[in-house]
Parts: structure tokens; sequence; C-alpha cells
């Protein structure tokens, strides 16, 4: 829609027309010689982890949690997890970034929540949950019972909160992680409060072959559905091996899959067939995972790989850049089931807009190019000029206008400083 203006009002969009006039006292952003997106959707993020980016290099994904990740998450206190999460929030911000699905941390997972809330992004997050595992240091260890009311009162205090930016997720970590009692009562909270449920699963072989040596050769699929977690909204990170004789009962299932490329190509995981998968008419989102993984949180270099990881795998094309692009858009919304809301520009849906600069060099094409071609092989977080949530503006000419960003990295690497002295690294 080249050359349109568009309205909003009371958070959502109320007009797409050439030509507009502003009215008094409406915030004007300029947006001439660019292209205005939807807000993107990161369906799988750590912000809790924000502060330990370059602490956990080198690993697979199971020495990377061991011998790293653990020791971390059990060193936070409320101050430094509302600070990573703040410094999470800033960096999705000011990359395109208005929606984030985030797995939480245990303990101090209300700091966490607070920063998300106080933010301005829109979010999908709540407490992470574990109760079993080898080697899971005793404070991230939480009893079957804690861990189910906590994340009850949680869902209480945060479900709708800013305005209805912030909505609850129940998240058992892993299965390596998590006991089937713990599964089962997430399961029965999920179906008793309508919330949906995110995990981690099928990422790497290594845990997938752990995980049917435990579980009488069942996989992670075969074990959610005898444990009722594919009765309800289950959307699962990475799904690397998931394997095609599941994709035709989990499509007819509230079911996606959040593809995260970077961090799979960073621990060695593997190229997900996201291609295929799509192909089985199952949603797929895409997110950058953590800063210890990635180790940015640049939905645009996401949108960008996986783009080009399915020209290794499936050919040249077999994802096109409208595709790619939609993982964090429009098919990212019905990931998170939030397609009514979010995920394109369209009257009625809420105001989340990107505004990128094309005076910028890597966005500078000779005429006719795609223009999806030109977002998703050239775009990068440099090239966003404004971001709206809801009608807020959140970054103009590349600015935090809620966020002070200057307060944000300096509490923020005293608190890295902190979680990695008390973590022993």
């Amino acid at each position: 829609m080249p050359d349109t203006d568009l309205r909003a009002s009371g958070g959502r969009i109320v007009e797409m027309a050439p030509g507009l006039e502003p009215r008094p006292g409406e915030r004007v952003l300029d947006a001439r010689g660019a292209l205005v997106l939807p807000g993107l959707i990161q369906g799988h993020v750590h912000l809790g982890q924000t502060i330990f980016r370059g602490l956990a290099e080198d690993r697979r994904l199971l020495p990377w949690l061991l011998e790293r990740i653990w020791p971390l998450e059990a060193a936070h206190d409320a101050d430094s997890a509302y600070w990573s999460g703040m410094l999470g929030a800033a960096e999705c911000l000011l990359g395109g970034t208005t929606t984030v699905q985030d797995i939480g941390i245990g303990p101090e997972a209300d700091g966490l929540l607070a920063a998300i809330a106080e933010s301005g992004l829109r979010a999908v997050a709540g407490k992470c949950l574990m109760d079993v595992g080898e080697g899971l240091p005793s404070r991230l260890a939480e009893s079957t019972a804690r861990c189910l009311e906590e994340t009850e009162a949680l869902a209480e205090k945060w479900h709708g909160a800013a305005g209805g930016r912030l909505r609850y997720v129940l998240n058992p970590r892993f299965a390596l992680s998590c006991s089937h009692d713990l599964m089962t009562g997430v399961a029965e909270i999920a179906a008793r409060r309508g919330l949906p449920v995110h995990t981690h699963a099928l990422e790497q072989r290594a845990e997938t072959a752990e995980v049917r040596r435990r579980n009488d050769g069942r996989d992670e699929i075969e074990l959610f559905g005898d444990l009722g977690l594919l009765d309800g909204d289950l959307r699962i990170a990475h799904g690397v091996w998931l394997a095609r004789r599941h994709y035709r009962r989990l499509a007819a299932r509230r079911f996606s899959v959040v593809h995260c490329p970077g961090a799979n190509l960073k621990l060695g995981s593997g190229i997900a067939k996201i291609c295929r998968v799509r192909a089985a008419g199952i949603p797929v989102g895409i997110g950058c995972d953590g800063p210890p993984c990635n180790n940015r949180l640049d939905a645009f270099e996401e949108v960008r790989l996986a783009a080009r990881l399915q020209a290794v795998r499936e050919g040249p094309g077999a994802l096109s850049a409208l595709d790619a692009l939609r993982l964090a858009t429009s098919e990212g919304a019905r990931a998170l089931a939030l397609e009514s809301e979010i995920g394109s520009l369209e009257i009625g849906k809420a105001a989340d807009v990107v505004v990128l600069g094309l005076g910028r060099p890597e966005l500078a094409v000779a005429a006719g190019v795609d223009p999806h071609d030109r977002v998703v092989y050239g775009a990068g977080a440099a090239s966003v000029r404004h971001v709206a949530v809801g009608g807020g503006v959140e970054v103009e000419e590349g600015r935090l206008q809620r966020l002070d960003l200057d307060r944000i990295l300096t509490e923020a690497t005293r608190a890295a400083e902190r979680v990695a002295r008390r973590a022993g690294l």
C-alpha cells in the first residue's frame, strides 16, 4: 500500500488511507521514505538470560545447561532478574520486536515479569517450572507443589496486566527437568484457567535420546500426549527432531512450533524441517531464544537465517522471503493464538507497528526489487526508525521513548557481574 497513512486510536488501527490529516493532539511519526511493517513477534525468548550473554560459549545443549545456564539462573536475585528483563526488552524494541513469548525463570520470576510489564513490550510470559533433573542446582529444583502453587499465584497477578499487554503462559522447561506429576498438574491448570503451555522439545538428539531412555521409549510428543499436554494449546520451542509420523496428529491439535535457527546453529542442534512442518498445516513462529545461545535478540536476523537454512535443507526458494517474514508476523501470531490481535496491519487490530528507514545502506536496492526480499535479506535492528506497541510510541528515530537505556545498561552490567561472581564464573 504505497503512500498510505495509518491512524491509531485506543491502541488499535482505525484508518489506513492516503492523505490522512493529523488531528489536534495526535502524535505524528514520519514514515516518508520508509517501509511500514507489523510489529515483529518472537515466539521463544529468555529475557531472564540477557545478562548471561557471552558466559556460555562453545557447548552443546546439556553441558551448556549443566555447566553454565543453571548455575547462572540459580544465582539470580530479584534485582538482577528485573534488569536482565529490562535489557532484553530494550534490545527487542530497538530491533522492531513488539511481542515476545518468554519462557521465564524459576525463583525471582516475579521480578522478571515486572520488568516485562513495565517495558512496553507485548508479551506472553510466565514462571519457568522445574522439579527434577540430574545436576540441577537445589535452588532451581522446586517441589512439584511449589511450582504449581506459585505459577497459579503469578497467573492470578500478571495475566491481563499492563492494560492487557501481558498474558500468562505455563512454562514447564523440558521433559528432562519436569516430573510426570508436574506435567499433568500443568495440563490441569491449563485446562481450568484456559492458559497455553510453552516448553522446549526435540531440540537436540542427545536430549531426545535421554527422554526416550527415561520414558519407556516414548519421545516428547508421545509423552506429552500421555500426560494431557496435547489436549490444550501447546507451543514447543525448537522441534528440530520432530518426527514426521506426528505431523497429522499435531496439525489437528492446538499445537505450534517456534523455530530458533540461530540458537540451533550455535548449540549444534541441527536444522529444523520447518517447510515440511508448515506443509503439514502446523503453524511455525520464530524466536531468537536466549542471549547466551544466539547471542542477539534481532528478529530480522532470525528470519534471514530461517530462509537461508531452508535453502540448504530443501533448496533455494524453499522458504520464500514472504513466508520467512510471516514467521515473525502473521504466522507467528497464529503460533501464539493471537492472530485476531496482531501479526498484520488491519483496521481493528492492535497498532503494533515497525517503521524501517529506507535510507540505510543495507536497504539500498534497485527499483523493482521485491519488498519482502529487501526486508528479509537486508534489514536488521539498525534499520529500525520507529516502533509502536498498542499505538504507544516506544522507539522514535531509533531512540527508546519509555525506557532509560543508559540506566538499563549500567544496572544490567552491574547485575551481570554480580550474578557471574555468585555462580563462580
